[in-house]
């Protein structure tokens, strides 16, 4: 989880954050969509949006409608049984160098993703978006974090760094030589991502085997 590149959903524990009070430390959530987390494809914003995280109670399915000033987390640490909850209504600022992966405790799944951004939207606007919206929105950038994953763990088997690794990733899903659009656009369409990571994956180990 350490080679993963910051996402939407990812939960922190422990992060110097500022809110409407002093600068304080909390356990936080990120809540924006991923493309709006970075300015290229590997520097992370000065500031990023995240709501905090408590502990909670264990919310039974039924029980998640009407509770849309929160985002439950049960069973948030794997192995604990300990519930918590993504409080909307306390937004928080915290910046890129805050947001380390060492306190990083749980990413989510794309369902979970979808989730989130529904009830955040829901929270602020009332407006009630079917899940496959966010599917829609979020699925190509939760892919290429995935492509991004690998490419790191494969390249650390050689020693190259998390971050010349991810700067490698993303050069590589930037390039257009190859057919004249960036494997980076190609992600887009479902159809193409298999294709995709499958060169990704082999790229990297070509790298590994030239070093």
């Amino acid at each position: 989880m350490e080679l993963r590149p910051v996402f939407t959903g990812d939960v922190f524990f422990g992060v110097d954050v500022q809110g409407a009070a002093l600068r304080e430390t909390k356990d936080v959530i990120v809540i924006q969509h991923p493309c709006a987390l970075r300015t290229d494809g590997v520097n992370l914003v000065e500031s990023l949006l995240v709501v905090e995280v408590m502990p909670d109670q264990l919310y039974r399915p039924r029980e998640w409608k009407g509770n849309y000033k929160l985002m439950p987390l049960p069973e948030l640490r794997s192995g604990e049984k300990s519930h918590f909850s993504a409080r909307f209504t306390s937004p928080l600022l915290a910046s890129a160098e805050d947001l380390n992966v060492e306190r990083r405790v749980a990413c989510m799944s794309p369902v979970g993703v979808n989730l989130l951004l529904q009830r955040w939207v829901y929270h602020n606007s009332r407006a009630a978006i079917h899940s496959s919206v966010y599917d829609d929105a979020v699925s190509a950038q939760f892919e290429e974090a995935d492509a991004i994953e690998e490419w790191c763990t494969t390249r650390a088997k050689v020693g190259v760094s998390l971050g010349d690794a991810t700067s490698e990733a993303d050069a590589w899903l930037s390039d257009s030589s190859a057919s004249g659009i960036p494997p980076r656009v190609q992600m887009e369409n479902r159809q193409y991502r298999t294709t995709i990571r499958k060169t990704m994956r082999r790229a990297a180990k070509e790298r590994n085997s030239a070093a």
